[in-house]
């Protein structure tokens, strides 16, 4: 299964650094693979799927739905949903995750996201409104970018329009595909506590170690910045990770009743 996105520029770099052994062999893993392993076994027929923030671009090809699913999109751009075309949504919410909306409350099975939440301006906001769009027992998965990771930083400190024209020169990330990024809390310590405070019944978060992409311009910035990457991978020290998978499990409604924080995620859960 592959999720509905292009073959970069990017990925195609990767592929290449790959075979000339010039890049580590975690680069080799197609980048959706790890996200989709935890969202397949979930895919029911008749599930009530949230993708939170795809806009234009849904997380899960129409293709790759389960029978008699209802797939709803959520994003603070009504034009972005609009331009998804016919199809990709079988419903679609303009609002901010960030905020309430109890509308979507105990609506669905399964709530998705790819590279969104490090957009959002609260994360604990967004935490608590997918918690509650859930139904108990319901699963949330999504993948974001960390507030460490190299390009994290860079952005930061560069202005957002200068931000859009270097990913757009270096990775042909076109601009109208890009929205200011924030990296609330977007760090495993940050997120391990959010999710232990918002009452989740149980959860995981995956680091991932993958940026040297954004240095393909450069081999020599790119060979030297693997070495910091890969002692960071080694650890692994989470909190410097590029990118997060976080997997948890809605418990009822609001915090736990016992006020005890969740437990982690098995592999066969």
């Amino acid at each position: 299964m592959k999720l509905q996105r292009v073959d970069t520029d990017e990925t195609a770099a990767e592929r290449r650094g790959l075979a000339e052994g010039r890049l580590p062999a975690r680069y080799g893993e197609p980048w959706a693979d790890a996200f989709l392993a935890r969202i397949v076994p979930h895919l029911k027929p008749g599930s009530r799927i949230l993708d939170v923030g795809s806009g234009a671009r849904p997380a899960l090809a129409p293709e790759l739905r389960p029978e008699g699913c209802v797939y709803t999109g959520l994003d603070v751009s009504a034009d972005e949903l609009a331009r998804a075309g016919a199809g990709a949504y079988d419903e679609t919410i303009v609002g901010d995750v960030s905020g309430a909306l109890p509308s979507l409350a105990s609506r669905f099975d399964l709530v998705i996201s790819w590279q969104v939440l490090e957009h959002v301006s609260s994360m604990r906001g967004a935490l608590e409104t997918q918690h509650r769009a859930l139904v108990p027992g319901g699963r949330m998965v999504a993948l974001l970018s960390g507030s460490w990771a190299m390009f994290a930083l860079a952005a930061r400190v560069t202005p957002y329009r200068v931000s859009t024209q270097l990913q757009a020169r270096l990775l042909g990330i076109a601009p109208e595909g890009k929205f200011p990024t924030r990296y609330d809390a977007c760090t495993d310590r940050a997120l391990r506590r959010l999710l232990e405070e918002g009452g989740w019944a149980r959860w995981e978060i995956v680091p991932r170690y993958k940026a040297g992409g954004y240095l393909r311009f450069s081999r020599t910035l790119q060979r030297v910045y693997l070495v910091y990457e890969n002692w960071a991978a080694r650890a692994p020290r989470a909190d410097l990770a590029t990118h997060y998978i976080v997997d948890a499990v809605a418990s009822g409604p609001g915090p736990s009743q016992d006020g005890s924080p969740g437990r982690i995620l098995r592999d066969d859960e």
